[in-house]
């Protein structure tokens, strides 16, 4: 065989080096070992020559032998060239690189509070236990693997667990070019099977005291609550924009689906919150109801959560489920079994323990899912009012007399609902039906 020493070609300013292997062509650039064209003929040869030495050896197998090895260093050179050229991304720098790329989720601004919180706590467990680490290609399965069981230690739920890695998992499956990552280390760890703590509804007497207890916008929020089944965040940010005191409804569009399902709930509004809410003076009625609680609520949500919790343990109510706590000698993780989402568990059962259809209820709570809003399709204003009058009072200075409903009114919502009558909806249509005539 033939030794090959290959031969010089200049194009333009630029000089290549071109050789054959069993009669085919190849030809390559020369550069320097800072990555920059050869134009000078003499620095060309001699590149060419160092390239070329791999190729003048006596057998086909050891020429390719050499070519690998020849392959493998360039490979190295070139990375280290690119890293120089283009540096891979900083841990310090996922963040901002996150939240700028246009491959991310549009997920909501209370979303990416919780995305950044727990980021920030893989971070700070980086430079304590790895401060060597500065890009993120060099987080590895192995370094995955021990953050993961740290967060398994820290007492985290199997929800919280499983949310840390869904995010760790997110950043690096968006940044994964921009990184230059050659696997997703996040992605083989398994995640925890979920054990659910679903909130207990408030007693009527536990309602009367936390409620009658409250007062300002605290008071305000709460009988909202009550009265409304809406979320925490709803309550919190309700706008007077979505309030009718005229024809006494909340119209909201519930900001858990207002990105994937934006259909509003429309929410009788109750005699007793009614006489909170013309209360308070037209002068102070600017964009939300609660001005203090939204303003509270967008910059730090816990914020929130903290000072309703407050109010119910001062009120005497056991926030915590039995045998957890910070006082329980039982160990393991404090489980909360009280909250503000317990006015939403309490709103519903004291409607359907006072004969409200159940189909009545679910519309005015709101679902998500195709299924079950096709399930209350056919109910009316009229059959939600009378749904949410049946409320009992909770506060000293209530009315609860039922809102007045003008006879015709009923009549042709009751002709809506019959007309409505199918095989499949009689008895959902029935209920409704009765509850109807009964208010």
């Amino acid at each position: 065989m033939k030794h090959r020493t290959g031969h010089l070609l200049k194009r333009g300013e630029s000089y290549y080096v071109a050789w054959k292997v069993n009669g085919k062509p190849f030809m390559k650039a020369l550069r320097t070992v800072d990555g920059q064209r050869i134009t000078n003929k003499r620095e060309a040869e001699q590149a060419k020559n160092v390239f070329m030495a791999p190729f003048a050896v006596a057998t086909e197998t050891q020429a390719l032998t050499a070519l690998q090895t020849r392959l493998g260093e360039l490979r190295t050179e070139l990375a280290h060239w690119d890293d120089q050229q283009n540096p891979p991304l900083t841990i310090a720098q996922v963040w901002s690189a996150f939240l700028a790329s246009s491959n991310r989720p549009d997920s909501g601004v209370n979303t990416l509070y919780q995305y950044e919180c727990q980021w920030g706590r893989f971070t700070n467990w980086v430079k304590e236990n790895h401060p060597e680490f500065i890009t993120l290609r060099e987080i590895t399965r192995p370094i995955a693997e021990e953050y993961a069981a740290n967060l398994s230690n820290g007492g985290l739920s199997p929800n919280t667990y499983n949310k840390h890695l869904g995010l760790l998992t997110l950043l690096f499956r968006v940044l994964k070019d921009k990184a230059r990552l050659v696997e997703n280390p996040w992605e083989i760890i398994q995640r925890k099977r979920l054990v659910t703590h679903s909130r207990r509804e408030l007693t009527v007497e536990e309602l009367r005291k936390v409620c009658q207890s409250a007062d300002g916008e605290l008071r305000v929020m709460l009988a909202l609550g009550v009265y409304s089944g809406l979320r925490l965040g709803d309550c919190a940010t309700l706008r007077w924009g979505e309030v009718d005191l005229a024809r006494d409804l909340i119209r909201r569009i519930p900001n858990k689906t207002a990105r994937t399902k934006p259909h509003a709930v429309h929410v009788p509004i109750h005699p007793s919150l009614k006489a909170m809410l013309v209360a308070i003076p037209a002068a102070n009625r600017g964009m939300y109801v609660l001005p203090g609680m939204a303003a509270l609520y967008i910059k730090r949500i816990d914020a929130v959560t903290d000072k309703v919790q407050a109010h119910f343990k001062a009120c005497g109510v056991t926030i915590w489920k039995s045998g957890t706590g910070p006082r329980s000698n039982k160990g393991g993780r404090a489980v909360i079994e009280v909250g503000f989402h317990s006015l939403r568990h309490s709103f519903v059962s004291l409607c359907r323990a006072n004969n409200a259809p159940l189909a009545v209820v679910e519309s005015i709570v709101g679902h998500s899912t195709p299924a079950m809003t096709r399930h209350y399709t056919h109910v009316g204003e009229v059959a939600a009012s009378a749904a949410v009058a049946l409320l009992p009072a909770v506060l000293d200075d209530a009315k609860t007399e039922t809102p007045k409903r003008k006879p015709e009114t009923v009549l042709a919502q009751i002709r809506g609902l019959v007309e409505a009558i199918t095989g499949k909806n009689w008895k959902r249509q029935k209920a409704t039906l009765l509850s109807l005539l009964s208010a």
